[in-house]
């Protein structure tokens, strides 16, 4: 038979295992494709309204030292100093939507460290113009947050990520908020607990910080 002679067996093993390779790299260019555009879907996600955007003191003193913000120095959050987050954004050709995310943050660090006054001498409004992001929501700002927390409690800084909000408050404990129809709220179960799953770590570690 053809197929006993050895030379014809060696030259289908060797056709054999070029088809496999082939096979291998083709699916390996498939994977590399998958892959990127996975790593693509993301970056492009982390850019959006569920990015994460951080509230705290150091905040309200680098708004201060760029004259945009004259209160006082207290750290509390509220329509004042998301007035000043505006003024600054306004003035640095950002976004104005009151929220800290990471260009904000980035622009305001910079000017503070480089000594450069953003706002002048005249101080911010004391409204903003914030509104519920594209998204629907809740703003990530001091006057949104503030306006869920029980009667009595006070806010000093806030994380929010992913539809939910850490917030500490300023007689040391802390409080996690859900976005519900574009408005902050209290989870009905206790999201330091049992109910933490899908709570994304940064937020559970300021708002269970007292807990």
């Amino acid at each position: 038979m053809v197929t006993s002679n050895p030379r014809f067996r060696t030259l289908l093993a060797v056709a054999a295992g070029l088809v496999l390779v082939a096979g291998a790299c083709s699916s390996d260019d498939t994977d590399d494709t998958t892959t990127t555009e996975a790593a693509t879907d993301t970056t492009a996600a982390s850019g959006g309204n569920g990015g994460t955007k951080a509230y705290n003191e150091a905040v309200q003193k680098e708004l201060a030292e760029v004259g945009c913000y004259k209160g006082a120095d207290d750290g509390v959050i509220g329509p004042e100093t998301d007035a000043a987050i505006v003024a600054f954004q306004t003035a640095e050709g950002l976004s104005p939507d009151g929220e800290i995310g990471p260009e904000t943050q980035a622009a305001l660090t910079k000017a503070a460290k480089d000594g450069e006054t953003v706002c002048g001498d005249t101080p911010p409004a004391s409204t903003t113009t914030t509104s519920t992001p594209s998204d629907g929501s809740a703003p990530c700002t001091g006057a949104a947050i503030q306006a869920a927390l029980p009667s009595g409690d006070t806010g000093t800084g806030y994380v929010c990520s992913e539809g939910y909000a850490g917030v500490s408050l300023s007689d040391g404990s802390a409080i996690v908020l859900q976005s519900v129809d574009g408005k902050w709220t209290v989870p009905g179960q206790d999201p330091c607990g049992s109910a933490s799953a899908g709570i994304p770590p940064e937020v559970l570690e300021k708002g269970c910080a007292a807990s």
